[in-house]
């Protein structure tokens, strides 16, 4: 008489695989850069990168993970030879940036507005 065996196949997920969802899905929400922000061309790079940072420490202190909102990314100008730095970010991040704000104009009073409703 024949008996019957019992195979195990394992559930175990690859966690390679989670990890590249997880990004794929955190990239599909990074939508916005720097030059999204309505103040840029009016405000130092200094500045910009303080509220980067403000914000950054704003996402640390709430408990929420900072790179879910912003990443690093280079890109290449290929009319100076150069690779720049900028950031992609969620609209919660994008939304940080504004409200770090060093100086205020008419188009960023309006976004504030629009944020407070």
């Amino acid at each position: 008489m024949k008996t019957n065996e019992v195979t195990l196949y394992s559930s175990n997920i690859s966690q390679f695989s989670v990890n590249d969802f997880e990004e794929a899905l955190l990239n599909s929400m990074r939508r916005y850069s720097m030059k999204h922000l309505p103040y840029t061309e009016e405000v130092s790079e200094e500045n910009i990168l303080d509220a980067l940072q403000k914000s950054l420490q704003i996402c640390h202190l709430a408990g929420i993970n900072g790179n879910q909102h912003f990443k690093k990314i280079f890109i290449y100008d290929a009319d100076v030879h150069a690779v720049q730095v900028d950031w992609r970010m969620s609209k919660k991040g994008l939304n940080l940036m504004v409200m770090q704000s060093p100086q205020f104009n008419e188009r960023l009073a309006r976004w504030l507005c629009e944020l407070a409703d």
